[in-house]
């Protein structure tokens, strides 16, 4: 066992000693052992509706950031179905240290919805504008010829691109950094991920080819954009 692993476990079995705490996860990057060296240690905590445990706190412990985020069973289950939500995957993919049943019932849940989720109009809508309107941008850099302009909007296009892909596949959107964590959530096909990759990791003129053939892939999977939005 390495020194984040074993720092959590440690601490969520303090944790779990407490009458008002009903179920303790490790989260994140040791959940997924992916975790380097200068990784924190984050702990999912499920709390009675009466307790005296603070909702979050920060700890420095043998030179590691231990962080825990503490929720009733009923406060996790809502920031489930979100527009864009990290919690559901953080219960499909954490490793139960001690449960009473909250942390079964919400990994249950954190399923059901991943399974059912259908991504909404609007939603749709909103990045379909948003490929829509950049679009014209990307003909001009096409028409320029400039290499770095055509790599400033490969990078500028990413996040965007990504989130259609979650769209797209019915995947709920995750937030900020753990986009990428999570993609592999998305049934992604052959040809996105082999266009995703050249975006990601070829030099600038291909990434921006790639570019172009995902945005138009997305445009036409996402339907007509809403014109009217800013």
């Amino acid at each position: 066992m390495d020194l984040h692993h074993a720092l959590a476990v440690r601490a969520a079995g303090e944790l779990a000693a407490r009458d008002d705490v009903l179920a303790v996860l490790i989260g994140g990057s040791v959940a997924r052992r992916e975790h380097r060296p200068t990784s924190d240690v984050d702990l999912l905590v499920v709390t009675a509706e009466q307790t005296s445990l603070p909702v979050s706190r920060r700890t420095v412990r043998d030179g590691l950031l231990v962080e825990w985020i503490a929720r009733t069973e009923a406060a996790w289950l809502a920031r489930f179905d979100r527009a864009r939500t990290s919690w559901l995957f953080a219960f499909l993919e954490g490793e139960v240290v001690h449960d009473s049943g909250p942390a079964e019932r919400l990994a249950a849940r954190a399923r059901a919805v991943l399974e059912t989720y259908r991504t909404s109009v609007e939603a749709r809508q909103n990045l379909a504008s948003l490929l829509w309107h950049g679009q014209a941008k990307l003909d001009r850099a096409a028409e320029s010829g400039d290499v770095r302009e055509q790599g400033f909007w490969s990078s500028i296009c990413v996040e965007t691109v990504v989130d259609a892909l979650y769209a797209i596949h019915d995947v709920p959107r995750t937030a900020g950094s753990r986009r990428m964590a999570h993609l592999r959530m998305v049934p992604l096909t052959e040809h996105e991920e082999d266009l995703l990759d050249a975006l990601l990791t070829a030099p600038a003129r291909e990434r921006f080819q790639a570019l172009r053939h995902l945005m138009a892939h997305l445009r036409s999977a996402l339907g007509e954009p809403d014109l009217e939005l800013p």
